[in-house]
C-alpha cells in the first residue's frame, strides 16, 4: 500500500511540477514579488491555493488507496471464482469416478445405476460430455462373457439414453458429439428419427434380429460402416437425410429387405464400395442426391430384387456384378439416367430397355 501511495504521489508531483514549469516558461519566467508586497486579501488567496494543492495531494493519496483496494477486491474475486471452479470440477470428477465404479460392478442393478449416473453427469458437464459418452460407448464395445437378462437391460439403457438425447426434439442434445460403436452387436437396433452432427462409427458392427432401423434419421457429419454386417430381417434407412458423408465399405447386407428409399443427400457422396447384397429385396427407389453422388463400386447384388426407380444421373454403378437380379426402374421426372460403367450381368439378369439402351457399351453379359 505504501509503495502504491508513494508511486501516485511521485506521479502527482511530477505532473504538478511539469505544469508549473510550463506555465512559468509560457509567462517568461516572471519574478515573484516579495512577501511584504502582498496585502491580506492576496495572502488569503495564496493560502487558498496552498490548501487546494494540499487537498489535491490528499485526493491523490485517497485515489491510490481506493485503487489498491479495488485491485485487492478484484484479485480476491478472481481467486474465489477459480476456487469455486476447482471445487465444481472436483465434484464432477468425484461423480465420474463413482459412476465408473458402478459401471464396473458385478451387479447389473448397480451397473444400470451407473449408466444413468454417467448420463446425468454428461448433461451437467458440457466440457467433458464427450468423455462421458465415450465411456458409455466403450462399455458397449466390450463383449460380455455371458449375455444375461441384466446385462441386456444395461446395454439397452445405454442406447436409450443416447436415443433420448439425439432426437431432434431433445431438450438437451448430444447430437454434436461423436459416437463409436465399433464392433458392437445390436439386436433390433432402433436409431430411427435421430440427428447426428458428428462422426458415427459402426465399423465391424453387426445388426441382428427382426429390424435395424435408421428410418428418418439425419447424418450431417460422417456415418462410417466399414466391414459392417446388416443381418436383421429388415434393414431400414428409408427417408434418411444427410449433408455429410455416408461410407459403406466392405459391408454385407444379408437380411430379407434393405430399404434406402426416399433418402436425401445434399453435399458429400454416399458410397457403397465392395459391398455385398444378398437379401430378397433392395430398395433405393426415390433416393435423391442434390449436390453429391450415390456411388456403387465393386459391389455384388446376388439373387434379389433391386429397385432403382426414380434414380437419375447422380447415381453411378461401376465395376459391379448383378447376378440373378430382377431390376425395377422408373425414370425420374428429370428424365436423367443412372450411369453404368463396366457392369456385369449374370444369372439371367436383364435391365429395363431404357437402361439397356443408354448403357449398352458399359455392360458385360456372358454369352
Amino acid at each position: 500500500m505504501a509503495v502504491s501511495v508513494l508511486g501516485w504521489l511521485v506521479v502527482a508531483v511530477g505532473v504538478a511540477g511539469t505544469t508549473a514549469g510550463g506555465l512559468l516558461w509560457f509567462l517568461g519566467w516572471p519574478r515573484l514579488p516579495s512577501a511584504a508586497q502582498f496585502d491580506v486579501t492576496q495572502l488569503l488567496d495564496l493560502l487558498k491555493i496552498a490548501l487546494s494543492v494540499v487537498a489535491g495531494f490528499g485526493g491523490v493519496v485517497l485515489l491510490a488507496v481506493n485503487y489498491r483496494k479495488q485491485r485487492v477486491a478484484e484479485d480476491e474475486h478472481d481467486l474465489a471464482v477459480q476456487r469455486a471452479d476447482r471445487e465444481v470440477v472436483q465434484k464432477f470428477n468425484e461423480r465420474f469416478g463413482a459412476a465408473a465404479e458402478q459401471l464396473a460392478h458385478e451387479s447389473p442393478a448397480v451397473r444400470l445405476a451407473g449408466v444413468y449416473a454417467l448420463a446425468g453427469l454428461a448433461d451437467d458437464w458440457p466440457a467433458q460430455r464427450q468423455v462421458c459418452v465415450e465411456v458409455l460407448c466403450g462399455y458397449l464395445r466390450v463383449a460380455p462373457e455371458e449375455m444375461t437378462k441384466g446385462e441386456t437391460e444395461v446395454r439397452q439403457a445405454i442406447l436409450r439414453v443416447i436415443r433420448d438425447r439425439t432426437r431432434a426434439s431433445a431438450t438437451l442434445s448430444w447430437s454434436e458429439l461423436d459416437f463409436d460403436f465399433t464392433g458392437v452387436t445390436f439386436e433390433n437396433a432402433d436409431f430411427a428419427r435421430l440427428r447426428f452432427e458428428g462422426t458415427v462409427l459402426f465399423d465391424g458392427a453387426e445388426f441382428a434380429g427382426g429390424v435395424a432401423s435408421f428410418a428418418g434419421s439425419e447424418f450431417n457429419g460422417v456415418l462410417s460402416c466399414h466391414g459392417t454386417r446388416f443381418a436383421a430381417e429388415r434393414t431400414n434407412f428409408a427417408g434418411i437425410s444427410t449433408i455429410g458423408a455416408l461410407e459403406f465399405v466392405g459391408a454385407e447386407f444379408a437380411g430379407d429387405v434393405v430399404d434406402f428409399s426416399g433418402g436425401t443427400q445434399n453435399g458429400r457422396p454416399v458410397d457403397f464400395y465392395r459391398c455385398r447384397f444378398t437379401g430378397a429385396r433392395v430398395d433405393f427407389a426415390g433416393f435423391v442426391s442434390i449436390w453429391g453422388e450415390l456411388r456403387f463400386g465393386q459391389c455384388d447384388f446376388v439373387d434379389l430384387e433391386l429397385d432403382l426407380s426414380r434414380i437419375g444421373d447422380w447415381a453411378t454403378i461401376s465395376d459391379t456384378t448383378l447376378d440373378s437380379v430382377t431390376l425395377a426402374y422408373v425414370e425420374p421426372p428429370e428424365k436423367t439416367l443412372p450411369r453404368l460403367r463396366n457392369v456385369q450381368l449374370a444369372g439371367g439378369t436383364r435391365l429395363p430397355d431404357r437402361l439397356r439402351e443408354a448403357s449398352e457399351e458399359s455392360l458385360d453379359v456372358p454369352g
